[in-house]
C-alpha cells in the first residue's frame, strides 16, 4: 500500500515538474515573439523611411529635368511591353 502512494506521489510531482517546464515554454515563446514582432515592426518602420527618401529624391530629378524623366519613362515603358508580348 505504501507503494502506490509513494507512485501516486512521484506521479503527482512530475505533473508538477512537467507543468511548471511547460509554462516556462510558454512564458518564453511568448517573450521571443514579442522580440521577433518588435523588431519586424523597426525593420518595416527602417524600410518605409528609406522608401520615401528615394521618393523624395526622385521627385526631385523628376523637377529639375522634366524631359528626360519623360523619356526614361517611356523607354522603360516601351522594353517592359517588348518582354510582355512575347
Amino acid at each position: 500500500m505504501q507503494k502506490q502512494a509513494t507512485g501516486k506521489t512521484n506521479t503527482k510531482t512530475s505533473r508538477a515538474h512537467v507543468s511548471e517546464a511547460a509554462n516556462e515554454l510558454v512564458h518564453e515563446s511568448k517573450k521571443f515573439v514579442g522580440e521577433l514582432y518588435e523588431e519586424g515592426k523597426d525593420k518595416v518602420s527602417a524600410a518605409q523611411k528609406t522608401a520615401k527618401e528615394y521618393t523624395d529624391d526622385m521627385m526631385v530629378q523628376v523637377k529639375k529635368n522634366p524631359l528626360a524623366s519623360v523619356m526614361i519613362a517611356a523607354g522603360v515603358g516601351f522594353i517592359i511591353s517588348s518582354i510582355l508580348r512575347k
